[in-house]
């Protein structure tokens, strides 16, 4: 059986000026399909921009992530990060912030019963 979402062998490094720093080193996850899996750790660790990188918000310096044996190198309809931050509108409930972002992005291709079926 193939992984639902595969994490191989990720690093992720940013450089500002002639500073570069190590983010994240020989990450290698397996996600099954169904399965839950909880990222934890103190702030700043690089939860957040392994997120992005499985997004496909970001790019890893090297490796790669794979979903349903697809490569993950853009950002798409399939897959999202809900950010816990001052994005989030806090007069909105956690499902309407979540229906912005479904409205806006299948709002040609699927009718408002399908988007509110989730």
């Amino acid at each position: 059986m193939q992984a639902y979402l595969k994490l191989d062998h990720i690093d992720k490094t940013f450089t500002r000026g002639n500073a570069t720093t190590e983010v994240l080193k020989d990450i290698n996850l397996t996600i099954e399909k169904g399965e839950y899996v909880s990222i934890i750790g103190h702030s700043g660790c690089g939860k957040s921009t392994l997120l992005n990188i499985v997004a496909g918000l970001t790019g890893a310096t090297n490796g790669g992530v794979l979903l349903e044996n697809r490569e993950v190198n853009a950002p798409g309809p399939d897959r999202a990060v809900v950010f816990q931050n001052h994005s989030l509108l806090p007069w909105l409930t956690v499902y309407e912030n979540v229906k912005l972002g479904v409205d806006k992005v299948f709002a040609k291709t699927k009718s408002r019963a399908e988007r509110d079926a989730g």
